[in-house]
């Protein structure tokens, strides 16, 4: 059996590293239509840090931010949905952003 050489090892470990910081804190968000016609979007991450502080923007279809929001300690941001089509942008920081279009809300 032949044995990896230390250049070969320190490649496998140092992909390793990478694959895992890759893929350890991903957004995740999701918005819904309550009961009372409000919007309440919950957003977080997948290593499930909170999302607490951070901005939501909602934006019409030029792109022009109708509404600012943050995600509150119960990792939720609720608005009154504007007239027309939008879309919810959830600013994670760290290039972690994530959007939603209107029409893919649904109570």
């Amino acid at each position: 059996m032949k044995t990896l050489g230390s250049a070969h090892r320190i490649l496998i470990v140092g992909a390793l590293v990478f694959c895992q910081a890759a893929f350890a804190h991903g957004p995740v968000f999701d918005c819904y239509i309550e009961s009372d016609d409000l919007v309440k979007c919950e957003a977080g991450y997948t290593d499930g840090s909170s999302a607490a502080g951070r901005k939501i923007h909602v934006q019409d279809a030029s792109n022009k931010v109708l509404l600012d929001g943050i995600v509150g300690q119960d990792n939720t941001c609720t608005f009154q949905p504007p007239a027309g089509q939008y879309s919810v942008v959830f600013m994670g920081g760290d290039n972690h952003q994530a959007t939603i279009q209107s029409s893919d809300i649904s109570r």
